[in-house]
């Protein structure tokens, strides 16, 4: 997979949960026997919305996704592009502290 269409994950080996790399151990069980790996980044937008008024320090409008991954781990990423409906596709990359959502290239 190329850098562009993949986003790293963390897998716990004692109780095989997926999730988003951090600091710490596991948000599951606690141990702190992860191992990092690469999936897909496309993902399938679960909801979504549209802030007309955000946070300070945010444009308006904010518009936020939950998508799913192909590993089944959900993130909470900002759409910069018009809001996606459920169901589309969208592929995420990491941006700092955040997430960003883009819509899926034509292949």
């Amino acid at each position: 997979m190329n850098a562009a269409t993949v986003v790293e994950l963390a897998r716990c080996r004692s109780c095989h949960a997926r999730f988003l790399p951090g600091d710490g151990p596991c948000p599951r069980c606690g141990s702190s026997d992860c191992v990092s790996y690469s999936t897909s980044a496309v993902a399938k937008v679960l909801a979504a919305t549209e802030l007309h008024y955000p946070a300070t320090g945010w444009s308006a409008p904010h518009r936020l996704v939950l998508v799913e991954l192909p590993d089944a781990v959900r993130v909470l990423a900002i759409a910069d592009a018009p809001l996606p409906v459920p169901g589309a596709l969208v592929e995420i990359q990491r941006d700092g502290d955040v997430y960003r959502a883009h819509p899926e290239p034509t292949r």
